[in-house]
């Protein structure tokens, strides 16, 4: 009796740790997808964004930084194109781009 009581426990440690090991992979490939669900999505700038400057957007109730290759006004709707690290990359929804004067 003591055997089977061994490979009983041994049994139910096995699964117990191969479903934290899948809730992990699981949990990780979310989050990879949550990355690339960005792309596309409208932002509102924050403040203004230079040309290859850094400044802040409005996405979903949060704030991240944000870059352009184009200038932004504040309070100017963008669209975003892709990401790097926390830095989301934009561009902006109206063709219109201002001038900002540095």
């Amino acid at each position: 009796m003591s055997f089977v009581l061994e490979v009983g426990v041994i049994a139910i440690t096995a699964i117990a740790i191969l479903v934290i090991i899948l809730y992990k992979l699981h949990e990780s490939a979310k989050q990879k997808s949550t990355m690339l669900q960005f792309v596309g999505q409208i932002a509102v700038a924050v403040d203004e964004i230079g040309p290859g400057k850094l400044g802040f957007v409005l996405l979903q109730g949060e704030h991240w930084k944000a870059i352009s290759h184009q200038a932004i006004a504040s309070k100017q709707r963008v669209r975003i194109v892709s990401r790097e690290g926390l830095t989301l990359i934009v561009e902006p929804l109206d063709s219109f781009a201002p001038s900002i004067s540095s």
